[in-house]
């Protein structure tokens, strides 16, 4: 044994060394060609890597830890850790055997024999390189025959529950090979299964955030390069005779990556991505090390906290994750000006002069006077967020809220789950699949719209209505209320619900219904027309059944062909399958609770306006939470008539969340992703935000939509070509293709005003040009 070691250490080394001499080669002989310094990384996304790194390692030690769980040996995660980790560093004497030698020793001092550990060594090795090939398909699929793929198919199938095939193959050569997958029941294999996935999800990540951090790569290729990287990582291990793969991988990876950025760039940076992972590595063995060592009473609270609320612990930090990326993303479409006027700068007009004491008011969006918003929409919350300018005084204050409030929607959808189905695992599954929903993040991104408050809003509503708690279901379902006139008939519904299941409550549902009805129609049929003069402005959307509130409620009664026409159109469906398939459907096994979105489904179906059948926009707010309630009451029928579904319920959940991901989604892996404020920068927005900042609230603008938001905190505010002949500025900035009335309408606008005597141009940078009233003495 030892001369083989010795063996495979002379041969081992060298291998590797003729493999870095040959990357070093690249690096040194396109030197001129490296234009990132990594000296200077993005830290952010540096430390973002780091962390995914330092998660794989500990997602792998706790599949080890619950590999020996089911083979008969609870130990302590964090002696897992460590044993695992000490064990893990043999790998740089070449050949895996180094490691899997010390895993025995090590787990043989604490009272775990040997064949246990064996078995375990090969249970591990197997979802390793299962997952492997399966997150691997993202970058290389095109490559594997279809066979192959089969093979990888069936591999999964047998990991998960080898049982299948076994009785039909005694005595035959592949029943043998079966008996080495894993005997644990298939849902203890399948989630060991999906523990390897992410852990190799989470590599394939930190390592092109790292990449990423020294040398940009756009989002949109995330996914294939993550294939990429888990590739290179099968390469290296399969390599067994170099230590840890050195060189072997990184040759796997300059390929691969050389298609995106020039090869000795990829050289450099795919050394570096080693670099900082073993870094990672070293620091969770410190970690693991000091975490064996405590014994700190926090760390034990902490750890048996953890050990009891492990459902809620994951679901944090995936709610986590998703308020930092949305954060990030909606302040840097701020940042980058793809928030425009319409609507974040109306939204944020409203609250700024609201602190000032000018409550509910804004200049008319289609205007040049001051009108109150009530005008447009009865979003009284507004007024609520007010106080928060005292903490920040910024548009990007209301992103915040927004993801952070949408965000905690999905601890509503887990508790909802929790009390219906009484399935942790189920429940953590729609909380999962709250977040990765398209038509919540769409509801995230597109600026910021009161109503997306809703979500979580009315989610809370039925939570603490289950839950029989009835004050704050009527603070919950106020708060839900003020967010947009036409939610106080959802709210009214509440009403009749309570009514209907709460017998000793009986005032409380007719209080509710009737107040609710009474106030949605003194709001569309009085307080708003009167505010703006005329019916409310969205009736145009419906012209098809009239011109006022009572003869289209008249319309779609008595016109049911009319109404079926409209509702069977190709955009019409294609929404509806937008909204339910996330789910998979499963809205269909409790219909009952979809009354509840029926409202704002017919008003947005009805629509000839097609943004309010698309999921982009913040016209599903008030619908999303329903088709989540919905689903988890179908799931609870199902299972209650075809017990057996039970096991395979998570897996058709995520399957279907995870491909409308990426089918309907923003996310940089999705098909057709929203990442425009990552791939297409504003190139002089440091300058354009200095200039705009430095206009006084005091002057009056008249501005393009892309850069109204940045210039809201002010009493008048006008959208170009509004208020072009009496603003103090007017400031274009011609790069939006969704320009009204066009952007060469705008162009014109420009050249018109050149020559107009009572303006002079003040600023100029490539697309950006500000003009001033002459004699206005403002001096920047």
């Amino acid at each position: 044994m030892w001369g083989v070691g010795i063996i495979k250490f002379a041969i081992g080394w060298p291998l590797s060394a003729v493999a870095l001499f040959f990357v070093s080669r690249i690096i040194f002989s396109q030197q001129k060609n490296i234009v990132f310094k990594i000296e200077e990384p993005n830290v952010i996304l540096l430390l973002s890597g780091t962390i995914c790194f330092f998660l794989f390692y500990l997602t792998r030690s706790f599949v080890w830890k619950l590999i020996l769980k089911e083979l008969g040996y609870n130990i302590p995660l964090k002696t897992v850790s460590f044993l695992w980790e000490i064990s893990e560093l043999r790998r740089f004497v070449p050949g895996n055997i180094w490691s899997f030698l010390g895993r025995v020793t090590l787990f043989s001092n604490i009272g775990i024999p040997t064949k246990t550990i064996a078995k375990g060594l090969i249970i591990e090795t197997q979802s390793f390189l299962l997952s492997c090939f399966i997150i691997s398909t993202l970058r290389v699929g095109h490559v594997f025959f279809v066979p192959l793929i089969l093979i990888i198919l069936l591999a999964t199938i047998l990991f998960i529950n080898n049982s299948l095939l076994t009785k039909y193959l005694k005595g035959k050569l592949l029943s043998k090979a079966i008996l080495f997958f894993p005997n644990f029941s298939p849902k203890v294999n399948a989630f060991l299964l999906l523990l390897s996935i992410l852990y190799m999800f989470l590599f394939g990540l930190g390592t092109y955030l790292t990449i990423t951090s020294v040398v940009f790569i756009s989002p949109e290729f995330f996914i294939s390069l993550s294939g990429l990287f888990v590739f290179s990582l099968l390469v290296g291990y399969l390599s067994i005779i170099t230590p840890m793969g050195l060189g072997v991988r990184e040759s796997a990876m300059i390929v691969g990556l050389s298609q995106f950025i020039p090869l000795g760039t990829a050289a450099i940076t795919s050394i570096f991505a080693r670099v900082v992972l073993i870094i990672s590595e070293l620091l969770f063995l410190l970690f693991a090390y000091l975490w064996k060592k405590t014994k700190s009473k926090l760390v034990v609270f902490i750890e048996n906290f953890v050990a009891t609320h492990k459902h809620e612990v994951i679901l944090g930090i995936l709610t986590t994750i998703y308020i930092l990326y949305f954060i990030g993303t909606t302040f840097l479409r701020y940042d980058n000006f793809y928030t425009g006027r319409f609507d974040l700068g109306n939204m944020d007009q409203t609250v700024w002069n609201t602190l000032h004491g000018r409550i509910f008011e804004l200049t008319d969006p289609n205007g040049t006077e001051v009108v109150s918003r009530l005008a447009y929409h009865a979003d009284f919350i507004l007024i609520f967020l007010a106080p928060f300018y005292l903490l920040w005084e910024d548009p990007r204050m209301l992103l915040f809220i927004q993801t952070v409030v949408l965000a905690v929607g999905s601890i509503f959808v887990y508790a909802i789950g929790n009390n219906i189905i009484k399935n942790k695992n189920l429940s953590l599954t729609f909380g999962a699949s709250f977040l990765l929903n398209p038509a919540v993040q769409y509801t995230n991104l597109y600026d910021f719209h009161p109503v997306t408050l809703a979500t979580t809003f009315l989610l809370g509503t039925f939570y603490f209505l289950l839950k029989k708690r009835y004050g704050l279901f009527l603070l919950f379902a106020l708060l839900a209320a003020l967010t947009k006139e036409q939610v106080w008939i959802i709210v009214s519904f509440f009403g009749v619900y309570v009514l209907l299941n709460h017998k000793n409550k009986k005032l409380l549902g007719i209080s509710t219904f009737l107040i609710s009805i009474g106030i949605f129609y003194f709001l569309i049929w009085h307080a708003i027309p009167n505010a703006l003069g005329s019916e409310h402005f969205a009736l145009s959307y419906y012209s098809d059944f009239g011109d006022s509130p009572t003869k289209i409620l008249k319309s779609v009664f008595i016109s049911p062909d009319k109404l079926i026409s409209t509702l069977a159109q190709k955009e019409q469906l294609h929404y509806l399958t937008q909204l339910f398939l996330p789910l998979g459907f499963l809205s269909i096994f409790a219909p009952i609770t979809l009354i509840f979105a029926l409202p704002d489904l017919f008003i947005n179906l009805l629509s000839n306006k097609p943004q309010l059948h698309q999921i982009f926009y913040q016209y599903s707010a008030t619908i999303t939470p329903f088709i989540f309630i919905s689903a988890i009451f179908g799931i609870k029928n199902l299972i209650t008539w075809f017990p057996r579904l039970s096991t395979f319920s998570t897996f058709y959940i995520l399957l279907s969340t995870f491909y409308c991901s990426y089918l309907f989604g923003p996310l940089p892996f999705a098909k057709n992703p929203n990442i425009d404020m990552f791939t297409k920068p504003q190139e002089n927005k440091v300058e354009i935000e200095n200039f705009v900042s430095s206009i006084p609230p005091e002057y009056s603008v008249a501005a393009t939509n892309n850069v109204g938001s940045h210039l809201t905190q002010r009493q008048k505010i006008y959208n170009v070509p509004l208020g072009t002949d009496r603003a103090d500025f007017v400031i274009f900035l011609l790069d939006d293709h969704f320009a009204q009335p066009s952007l060469k309408a705008q162009y014109e606008m420009v050249e018109k005003i050149k020559s107009d005597i009572n303006y002079v141009e003040v600023f100029k940078i490539d697309n950006f040009i500000v003009f001033e009233k002459r004699n206005l003495l403002f001096a920047k």
